[in-house]
C-alpha cells in the first residue's frame, strides 16, 4: 500500500483538528449565547456558523471523496436557532475516508462563474479554508460574548 500524499495527509489532519476545535468551542459556549448575533441582525450566531460550516464541509468533503452530494438547503443554514450545544455537537460526528484521485462535481455555487467540477484535493483545501474561517469567527464571537457579559 502506497504512503498517502503528504499534502493530503496534512489536509486530513487539519480538517480533523479544526473540527475538534470547533466542537470544543460549541460545547463550551453558554447555551443562552448560541443564537447571539454580536453586531446585530447582519451578523451570524455561533449556531449559524457551526451549522453552515459543518454542512458546507460535509458537502466539500463529499465532493472530494466522490460520494453523493448531501441534500442541502444553504439558505436555511443561516436561519437556524439552537437552544442546546448538544444539538449542534451531533453535526460533528462524521468520519469520511479519503480518496483523492479524480475530478469531482460540486453543488451549484453562489457565484455562477465558479467551477462546477474541481479536483478532489482542491475540494479538501477549500473545505479547510472555509472551516478555519468560520472557526475564527466562532472564537471571536465567544470573546465578544464574554467581554459583553463581564461588565
Amino acid at each position: 500500500m502506497a504512503a498517502p500524499d503528504p499534502l493530503l495527509a496534512a489536509g486530513n489532519a487539519t480538517v480533523r483538528r479544526t473540527l475538534a476545535e470547533m466542537r470544543q468551542t460549541v460545547a463550551e459556549f453558554p447555551p443562552e449565547a448560541l443564537n447571539w448575533k454580536p453586531a446585530g441582525e447582519d451578523t451570524n450566531s455561533v449556531a449559524v456558523l457551526a451549522t453552515h460550516s459543518l454542512h458546507s464541509t460535509h458537502s466539500w468533503l463529499s465532493t472530494a471523496l466522490g460520494e453523493p452530494l448531501p441534500d442541502r438547503d444553504r439558505d436555511s443554514e443561516f436561519r437556524v436557532n439552537a437552544d442546546d450545544p448538544a444539538a449542534l455537537i451531533d453535526l460533528f460526528d462524521r468520519e469520511p475516508t479519503m480518496d483523492w484521485g479524480t475530478i469531482r462535481r460540486t453543488h451549484t455555487r453562489p457565484d455562477a462563474s465558479d467551477a462546477i467540477e474541481v479536483p478532489a484535493a482542491w475540494a479538501l483545501l477549500h473545505a479547510i479554508e472555509h472551516l478555519r474561517e468560520h472557526l475564527g469567527q466562532m472564537q471571536l464571537t465567544r470573546q465578544l460574548w464574554d467581554a459583553s457579559n463581564t461588565k
